[in-house]
C-alpha cells in the first residue's frame, strides 16, 4: 500500500488488541527465505488468516525461512523476529495488520490521518472477500470516496457490479441485484431484517436505502450466492449493513462536515405564485465522533447525525402515443386495424414540479469488550426521517380525430380537452431500529445472539385540485419522434389564445391523507463449530430466526364534487418551460388554504375511497439451519439446509355493491420449504480463488400484493413513465404464491499487488418459479381512463448473467497513487406469462437491464492533502410493467451518470471538498413498447453541486 496513506492509517487503526491474544491454530508451514511481501503471501495461503501489508513499511526487508508444524502466532513471530516489524489485529476479527513499530514511524506531509485510517478499510474489506466462502462483494464506508451530500448508502452499492440504481428523481433509492426486483432482496443492519413500507404503504419489501447513511456502517456486504446461513427469502441477494464501531479505530475519531448545495435546475419557481420555494440553494450538516473509555478502553461509543435541506426542481414531458392507421386513426394497438408503422400523439403533458427535501437523524451504538474475555456485547439505535413538500403544477392537452398531415416527425390533431392541475404533498417518511449484540467465543466454538426491532412511518398530506375545459375546433401542431429517444412535443396551437381565454370547471377536488407503519422485531442465534478460514477438518453452523412482520395501511381521503367555475383562480403566465414552446398555465391558489368549505363534500366517494384502500397483514417466519463444512488445506465443502417456515394473515376490506365495508375479511395462508444447498471453495495456485454454489431461495410476495383490496389514486402524475391515464387502480391478490429459485453461481477471484488488487468473473443462473409480475392495463370507468395494475404469478422465469470485475488500489504512476475499479455486466433473461387469455413471452425481466458497467478512480495527491475522484455509471434500459399487450410494456431508458470531487488540506485537520453530480446533464427517460422503443416521458433535474467544509 501506499506510504503516505499507510504512515497515517498506523496512527488511527482500529481499536487494536496484541496478537497474543488471538485465538492460535495448528498448521503445516513451509514458508522459505524471501522478502516480506513474499512471505506474508505464503503465510496468508497456508493458514487461511487475512494478514494487511504496508508496502512502504515491509519493502526491501527479507525474513528467515520457516517450516515445521505449529500454531499460526508461533509461525508469524519466527517469521518477523529481526525486523522491525509488529503486528496487530482489527477489533475482534481475524485479519491482521503488519507494520513498522512506533519507533521507527515518520510521517510524510500532505496527507491527513483521517484518509490513512479508510485505506485501512479498504483493505479490510478486501481480505473479508479474499477469504468468504460466499460469492460476495464489499463496500467499505469512505467519507471522501463517498460522494454526494446525501452519501447514501444506495449511492455507494451502484459502484458494484451486478447492482443497478433504481432511482428516484436524481437519486438511487434502492438497487436491484442481478436484475432481479428490489424486492427480492434481504436487506439487513447487522443481520437484522429492515422494515419497509414500500413506496406509498403499498407494503413492498424493497428497503429505501436513499434514506440510510452510509456514515452509519463501517462497511456494506452484498451476498450473492447462499449457503443455508443466509436468508432464504432473497433471490436477488443479501445486503447487510456492518455498523461502525469505536474499535475499528485508535483513540478519538471525529468527522464533521457543513455544506452547501447549489441545484442547476430552477424550473417554475418563482413562476407559479408559491412562496417558500427556493430555486437553487440548500444546506446540509452531517458528523460521526467516536471514542473508547474504561480503565482498559473496555467501552466504546459512537455517534452520528446529519442534517440536509436540498432543492430538486424538475421538468416532466409526458409525450403520450397511440399507433395510426393508414386512415390516420389513432389505435391503443397497432394490431387493432391496418397500422401504417407511425405512432401519433394522444394527449401532451407537461409537468412542473417543486421540491424542498429535508433530511434528518442520527445513530448511536454502545459496545463492551472486557479485557481478558472472549465477549463482546453491544446496543445500537437509531432514526432518520424524510419530509418532502412537493408541488406539482401540470397542464394537459388531450387530442381526438384523426392525424392530418402526418410525417415522420410530425402532423396535426384536434384538440379534445385541456387540463390544469396542481397537487401539493407533504411526504413524511421515517425509518428507525434498535438492535441488540452478543459475541462469544471459546477455543473453536462460536457464539452470537443477536436481538432487533426495526420499524417504519409514511403519512402524507395531499390536496389535488384540477380544471377542465373543452375547446371548440382547435387543432395542435406537434413534432418530435418517440422511436428517436424523443417525445411528441406540442409546437403551436390553431389558436394560440384558447388556454388563457376558456372557461374552466372544477373537474377533481380531493385531500388525501394516507398513513401507514410497519414492524419487524427479529430473535436470532448463530452457532460455529471449527468453520474458522484456519480451520481443517470437519465444521459446522447452526442458527435459528423468528421475525414477525406487521404492516397497516389506512388512508383518509376527502372528495369533492365537481362543476365549479374556477376560470377565476387559473393564473396564466407568461413563463415557458423546458420543452415547452406555449406559456404555461397555474392553479393559481395554495391548495393548502383552498376555500374548501365552498364545496360539496362528496361523502359516499369519500368514504368508499377512504376504507377500500386500508389493509392489514402480519407473518411470523421460524427458520432453522444446519450447515456443514469439510476443510481441507486447499479445499472448503459446505452442505447444509435451511427450512423457512411462514403463516400470514391479512386483512381486507369488504366491498359489495359499490360499497366498502368498515369490517375487514381475513385470510389465512401458510408454506413451508426445504432449502438445500451445496457450495465448494478452492483455493488454486497463483491466489486465485474459485467458488461454485448451488441454492434454492424463496422470494415471499409483498403484503401489499396479497392483502391490497384496490388502491385507487388519482393524483394526475401518470404514474412511474405512464402519465396516460388520469386515475390508477392497484389491486391485491390473496392467491399469490411465494417464487422458488433454483441458483447456479461459479466465480474465479485472482488477487495481485499484495491483496491490493482483484480480477473477478462470475457467471450465474437463476431458474424461477412462480414468478411474480404486475399486470398492467387500461380500462374506461365512469368516462374516466384508469391505469389498473394486479401481480400476478407467472408460470416460470429464468435469468443467466456474467460479472467481470478489475480493481487496483495503490498504482503508482509519475509519482502520483491512483485507485481505480471498473465492471462490467451482462445479463439475460425471459419469463413466460399469462396476460389473462394468452400464454405470452417476455425477453425480460422486471428491472433486468441487459448491460452494466460501472467505473471509479480516484487520485491521491499527497502534496495538497487531498485528491480527484470520478464515478461512472452506466445502466441499461429495463422493464418496470409488462402490458396485456406488449405494445403496453413500459419501461426505465438507459442511463449514464457522471460524478466528480475534488478534495484538499487546508490547515492541519481542514480540508475543502468540492464535487458536482450529474457531470455530463445526462436525465431519465421512461419508454414504451414491446421492445421498449418508444419513449413516452422526458425528466430534468440538471446537476448538483456540492461545497463542504470539512473537520476532522
Amino acid at each position: 500500500m501506499r506510504s503516505v496513506k499507510a504512515i497515517g492509517a498506523l496512527t488511527l487503526l482500529s481499536s487494536t488488541m496484541l496478537w497474543n491474544t488471538a485465538q492460535a491454530a495448528t498448521h503445516m508451514f513451509a514458508i522459505p527465505a524471501s522478502t516480506v511481501p513474499e512471505a506474508l503471501a505464503a503465510f496468508q495461503k497456508q493458514s487461511g488468516i487475512g494478514v494487511i501489508a504496508k508496502g512502504a513499511d515491509v519493502q526491501k526487508i527479507h525474513v528467515s525461512p520457516v517450516h515445521g508444524v505449529m500454531d499460526d502466532q508461533t509461525a508469524l513471530q519466527k517469521l518477523l523476529a529481526q525486523t522491525p516489524l509488529q503486528v496487530q489485529t482489527l477489533g475482534k476479527s481475524s485479519t491482521f495488520v503488519v507494520s513498522r513499530k512506533p519507533a521507527s514511524h515518520v510521517r510524510k506531509a500532505g496527507i491527513t490521518d483521517m484518509e490513512g485510517l479508510f485505506v485501512v478499510g479498504h483493505r479490510k474489506s478486501q481480505t473479508e472477500k479474499r477469504i468468504s466462502t460466499i460469492v460476495m462483494d464489499t463496500v467499505p464506508y469512505d467519507p471522501f470516496e463517498n460522494l454526494g451530500g446525501n452519501s447514501s448508502v444506495a449511492s455507494s452499492l451502484v459502484l458494484l457490479p451486478g447492482v443497478t440504481g433504481i432511482v428516484d428523481g436524481d437519486e438511487p433509492r434502492y438497487v436491484s441485484l442481478r436484475g432481479i426486483s428490489p424486492d427480492l432482496n434481504h436487506t439487513t443492519v447487522d443481520g437484522v431484517a429492515l422494515a419497509s413500507v414500500g413506496e406509498t404503504g403499498s407494503g413492498t419489501r424493497r428497503v429505501n436505502l436513499q434514506d440510510i447513511p452510509a456514515e452509519m456502517t463501517s462497511r456494506t456486504n452484498v451476498y450473492k450466492s447462499f449457503t443455508a446461513e443466509q436468508d432464504a427469502d432473497a433471490i436477488g441477494g443479501v445486503i447487510d449493513m456492518i455498523p461502525m464501531s469505536a474499535f475499528d479505530h485508535k483513540g478519538l475519531y471525529k468527522y464533521f462536515d457543513g455544506y452547501g448545495i447549489y441545484s442547476s435546475f430552477k424550473g417554475s419557481v418563482g413562476h407559479n405564485n408559491l412562496k417558500g420555494y427556493d430555486p437553487h440553494m440548500g444546506a446540509g450538516a452531517k458528523g460521526t465522533i467516536s471514542d473508547t473509555f474504561g480503565k482498559d478502553h473496555q467501552f466504546g461509543i459512537i455517534l452520528s447525525s446529519r442534517y440536509q435541506a436540498r432543492v430538486r426542481n424538475s421538468q416532466k414531458q409526458y409525450g403520450n402515443m397511440g399507433y395510426t392507421d393508414t386512415a390516420g386513426k389513432v389505435m391503443t394497438n397497432p394490431e387493432d386495424g391496418d397500422w401504417n408503422g407511425r405512432t401519433a400523439p394522444v394527449s401532451f403533458q407537461s409537468g412542473k414540479f417543486a421540491n424542498a427535501i429535508t433530511t434528518v437523524g442520527g445513530s448511536g451504538k454502545l459496545e463492551w469488550r472486557p479485557t481478558g474475555t472472549n465477549l463482546y456485547a453491544s446496543v445500537m439505535g437509531w432514526s432518520y426521517d424524510r419530509w418532502e413538500h412537493s408541488v406539482m403544477d401540470k397542464q394537459d392537452y388531450n387530442l381526438t380525430g384523426n392525424v392530418f398531415g402526418q410525417s415522420d416527425d410530425g402532423g396535426r390533431r384536434k384538440v379534445n380537452s385541456i387540463y390544469i392541475r396542481r397537487r401539493q404533498d407533504q411526504w413524511d417518511r421515517q425509518h428507525s431500529g434498535v438492535i441488540g449484540h452478543v459475541d462469544w467465543h471459546r477455543g473453536r466454538s462460536n457464539l452470537v445472539a443477536r436481538a432487533g426491532y426495526t420499524w417504519e412511518t409514511y403519512d402524507n398530506v395531499s390536496t389535488y385540485l384540477a380544471g377542465r375545459t373543452y375547446p371548440k375546433n382547435v387543432y395542435a401542431n406537434y413534432d418530435h419522434n418517440p422511436a428517436d429517444g424523443s417525445v411528441y412535443l406540442l409546437r403551436s396551437l390553431t389558436d394560440p389564445s384558447i388556454a388563457s381565454s376558456s372557461k374552466y370547471a372544477l373537474s377533481t377536488a380531493s385531500v388525501t391523507r394516507p398513513h401507514a407503519w410497519e414492524g419487524i422485531p427479529t430473535a436470532r442465534l448463530d452457532y460455529t463449530f471449527n468453520a474458522a478460514p484456519s480451520s481443517r477438518g470437519f465444521g459446522l453452523v447452526s442458527g435459528f430466526q423468528w421475525r414477525q412482520l406487521t404492516i397497516t395501511n389506512d388512508v383518509n381521503e376527502d372528495e369533492y364534487k365537481t362543476g365549479k367555475d374556477m376560470t377565476g383562480l387559473i393564473d396564466h403566465t407568461d413563463y415557458v418551460a423546458w420543452k415547452d414552446r406555449t406559456p404555461a398555465s397555474f392553479v393559481g391558489v395554495n391548495g393548502y388554504h383552498y376555500p374548501w368549505s365552498s364545496l360539496t363534500k362528496n361523502a359516499a366517494q369519500s368514504l368508499y375511497d377512504s376504507r377500500v384502500s386500508d389493509y392489514k397483514y402480519r407473518e411470523n417466519i421460524v427458520d432453522g439451519y444446519l450447515s456443514l463444512h469439510y476443510q481441507l488445506k486447499n479445499t472448503i465443502f459446505i452442505a447444509g439446509v435451511r427450512v423457512d417456515s411462514v403463516n400470514y394473515s391479512s386483512w381486507t376490506p369488504t366491498i359489495s355493491n359499490g360499497t366498502a365495508s368498515a369490517s375487514k375479511s381475513k385470510t389465512n395462508g401458510s408454506y413451508i420449504n426445504p432449502l438445500p444447498s451445496f457450495d465448494v471453495v478452492h483455493h488454486l495456485p497463483y491466489q486465485m480463488n474459485l467458488h461454485a454454489s448451488y441454492s434454492r431461495t424463496i422470494g415471499r410476495p409483498t403484503p401489499g400484493n396479497i392483502a391490497q383490496a384496490a388502491n385507487i389514486s388519482c393524483d394526475g402524475d401518470g404514474g412511474d413513465g405512464g402519465g396516460v391515464a388520469e386515475c390508477s387502480i392497484t389491486q391485491g391478490n390473496p392467491n399469490l404464491k411465494p417464487r422458488r429459485s433454483h441458483n447456479f453461481d461459479i466465480s474465479l477471484d485472482k488477487w495481485f499487488n499484495h491483496n491490493q488488487g482483484m480480477f473477478s468473473v462470475a457467471f450465474f443462473s437463476k431458474w424461477i418459479q412462480d414468478d411474480i409480475y404486475t399486470m398492467r392495463s387500461t380500462e374506461v370507468i365512469d368516462n374516466t381512463l384508469y391505469d389498473v395494475r394486479k401481480p400476478m404469478n407467472a408460470s416460470s422465469s429464468n435469468i443467466k448473467g456474467v460479472e467481470v470485475s478489475l480493481l487496483n488500489r495503490n498504482m503508482k504512476l509519475w509519482g502520483q497513487y491512483f485507485d481505480a475499479s471498473a465492471n462490467a455486466t451482462w445479463l439475460g433473461g425471459s419469463m413466460n406469462y399469462s396476460n389473462g387469455t394468452t400464454m405470452l413471452r417476455s425477453h425480460h425481466l422486471i428491472y433486468q437491464p441487459d448491460v452494466l458497467v460501472n467505473g471509479a478512480v480516484t487520485w491521491h495527491i499527497p502534496q495538497i492533502g487531498g485528491g480527484l475522484r470520478a464515478t461512472a455509471n452506466y445502466s441499461g434500459r429495463y422493464l418496470t410493467s409488462l402490458g396485456t399487450t406488449p405494445n403496453q410494456n413500459t419501461g426505465f431508458g438507459s442511463l449514464f451518470t457522471l460524478n466528480m470531487a475534488f478534495w484538499h488540506q487546508v490547515y492541519k485537520g481542514i480540508s475543502f471538498k468540492y464535487e458536482v453530480m450529474n457531470l455530463a446533464n445526462q436525465q431519465p427517460k421512461w419508454l414504451i413498447g414491446d421492445k421498449l422503443q418508444y419513449t413516452n416521458q422526458m425528466d430534468n433535474y440538471g446537476r448538483g453541486v456540492y461545497f463542504h467544509v470539512i473537520i476532522h
